[in-house]
């Protein structure tokens, strides 16, 4: 098993001659565009790609140029973008395998974490014409598509709606697939970039991006933020359609700014650009965002630019997913990050039931909304229903909106209390959701609702931290912490569980050596006597001790790639418990092959190595090696450099 402390070392000894080619800091528009470009590609060509090719996420812990610029040089790196937002976050390329890199990059000790750019994709419904009524803002039992309602299973819109229906200064972000701007329905209600000149090929507001008048489509590259799919329509429709107009639907909000930034393509968006448009969203004003989809795994950075978006007081609304699963225990990402400027919303249906395919958890979603049949705006000016959780987010993305502008100096701490506080309880809902509600709208105007001045706990784990690896029989420390918030009312205190071993501790602190081999999520939650609950988890891995007591098995023959007179080497490692590999060398003179020698050794799970030895014919072999014993040397690879 390869320890970080060994891989570092062997990170820091590449990295003395990276810095030799150290890739620059600063790179064109157009060579940025082009990489980003070439991801696209890459997914257009596999639309079932669960991540971008060669392209990664990496964040430093130093502005020592130098080193990041050797680090980008130790994987053949060339950056693409800083991810503004985010302190020293960085998108970039390599050449070199994906995984190696972002191996051998998370071993140096002023990286902060390298990941994969994943792919994220929008959350999927049907999509039908229609023409309807929308129970989810009045439900009065009616018949949608052949199913009879619940009198009163709503979000209380039209009693809201009497106390207020405009947020016409609250900017509400639409993260998604783009907005048809244009519709009828949506087009008087498009947040305008009033610091921008439009079609002058000018940044006036100097945010970094040209003619931006009406939002940004970062997966195209450009300031036309269409949407040439529906869906990111159809949210924006149900949070801020134009209402009391005559045509089509209200949306929740009937007056307000949407913002339309599109990062999905036709194959699903990436991490990257998903950062970008949240870090865009925050830095032009928008207190709001409605993000409709998810996919990929955990994301340092993407948590990190949520984690920003709080810091300026921003409200992240995001759907659930809809796997049908307990994203206590499976999460789905964005919505199970535990930044607390997250909320993560189930989908209901007309009769108050959650919906079949909504993703749910008692300590990771927070409240259902109506999500199943919403009718709402579509591309070509057209109206459709839809399901899905991506349909019960914006319905509250857009009570934000409207609480914020009868609040105007609220944060998204005191928005997202009251949205929480105020749900209006169902059975569906109390076993699935930290609040066991449904949203209401009315209730969060009115001050009322089912958690009349309760405020929601809070959860920390400081120890282990997040992907951390233990030996089997380790004793492993965990910390954390949990408050009340100033409620005062607490029910007990941090109770531990893991995915595999069930409660595993209680309180603050404790230790434990007994954990089973495999991948932990360990989870620290907490509840109060008003009936909120509050967590946050880790994943964590327990490997099986590896005994030492054996020569190690001889690793497959070496590959060879040259590249500029280098000789690039990596071969299949057979073995666990080898201590490092040894490389020998021999040249070919005349009919003979002479000159063998050990030209260099790896640390353990290092299978390649890079050799310059000048023209010639040359081959090489590779053997493992422990305490105890050697293996076999494995067969000769040949190759001739000229």
């Amino acid at each position: 098993m390869q320890s970080k402390q060994v891989l570092r070392a062997a990170g820091v000894i590449a990295l003395s001659t990276g810095m030799l080619h150290a890739s620059p800091d600063v790179v064109s528009a157009s060579q940025s565009h082009d990489a980003v470009q070439r991801g696209k590609a890459a997914l257009a060509q596999n639309p079932d790609l669960d991540r971008i090719p060669n392209q990664i996420l990496v964040r430093f812990n130093t502005n020592d140029v130098q080193l990041t610029s050797a680090a980008r040089a130790l994987v053949n790196g060339q950056l693409i973008r800083k991810l503004k937002g985010v302190d020293g976050l960085e998108h970039i390329e390599v050449n070199f395998p994906t995984e190696r890199a972002i191996e051998m990059l998370n071993a140096l000790p002023f990286v902060e974490y390298a990941e994969p750019d994943y792919v994220v994709r929008p959350i999927a419904a049907p999509n039908d014409q229609f023409v309807g009524l929308q129970w989810g803002v009045n439900n009065t039992g009616q018949d949608i598509r052949g199913v009879l309602g619940v009198n009163d299973a709503d979000i209380d819109g039209y009693e809201a709606w009497d106390i207020r229906t405009s947020a016409a200064n609250v900017i509400v972000a639409v993260i998604d697939s783009g907005t048809q701007w244009d519709h009828p329905d949506l087009d008087s209600n498009i947040w305008s970039n009033t610091d921008e000149i439009a079609n002058n090929g000018i940044d006036d507001d100097n945010n970094g991006y040209v003619d931006d008048i009406r939002g940004w489509d970062f997966y195209s590259g450009d300031n036309n933020p269409d949407d040439a799919d529906g869906h990111g329509t159809h949210v924006a429709g149900t949070v801020g359609a134009e209402g009391n107009n005559g045509i089509g639907v209200a949306g929740v909000a009937w007056d307000v700014q949407i913002m339309p930034l599109r990062f999905i393509g036709p194959f699903g968006g990436s991490t990257s650009d998903a950062i970008a448009a949240v870090n865009y969203a925050v830095n032009n004003g928008a207190r709001i965002s409605n993000n409709s989809w998810g996919g990929g795994g955990f994301s340092n950075a993407m948590r990190d630019a949520i984690s920003n978006a709080a810091s300026n007081n921003h409200l992240f609304v995001a759907a659930a997913g809809n796997d049908g699963v307990n994203t206590d225990n499976s999460p789905h990402y964005p919505s199970s990050y535990t930044n607390d400027n997250i909320i993560s919303v189930a989908a209901t249906d007309n009769r108050d039931q959650m919906a079949s395919f909504s993703n749910y958890g008692a300590n990771s979603v927070d409240l259902g909304a109506p999500g199943v049949d919403i009718a709402s705006c579509y591309t070509g000016d057209g109206y459709v229903w839809n399901s899905g959780t991506s349909m019960a987010s914006p319905h509250v993305a857009g009570a934000a909106a409207v609480l914020l502008a009868e609040n105007p100096s609220w944060s998204y701490a005191q928005l997202r209390d009251r949205l929480l506080d105020t749900v209006r309880p169902t059975s569906a809902m109390s076993s699935t959701t930290s609040t066991g509600g449904v949203l209401n709208l009315h209730a969060a105007l009115d001050g009322g609702g089912g958690n009349p001045g309760n405020t929601a706990p809070s959860a920390n784990i400081s120890s282990p931290g997040n992907g951390s690896t233990f030996v089997e029989g380790t004793s492993v420390n965990f910390v954390g912490s949990a408050s009340d918030n100033e409620d005062g009312n607490l029910s007990g205190s941090l109770v531990w569980t893991s995915n595999l071993d069930g409660q595993i501790g209680t309180g603050a602190s404790f230790s434990t050596a007994s954990l089973s081999v495999g991948a932990h999520t360990i989870t620290a939650s907490v509840s109060d006597s008003g009936g909120l609950n509050a967590s946050d988890t880790v994943s964590i891995t327990i490997e099986q001790d590896q005994p030492n007591d054996t020569p190690p098995a001889t690793p497959g023959r070496p590959n060879a790639s040259i590249s500029g007179g280098t000789v690039n080497l990596t071969w299949s490692d057979n073995s666990d418990n080898e201590s490092g590999f040894e490389i020998r060398r021999q040249q070919r003179v005349g009919r003979a092959w002479t000159n063998t020698a050990i030209i260099g050794t790896t640390g353990a799970n290092d299978n390649s190595f890079s050799d310059s030895p000048g023209n010639g014919r040359w081959r090489y072999s590779v053997r493992a090696i422990n305490s105890v014993g050697n293996s076999s040397w494995s067969s000769w690879r040949t190759v001739r450099i000229r």
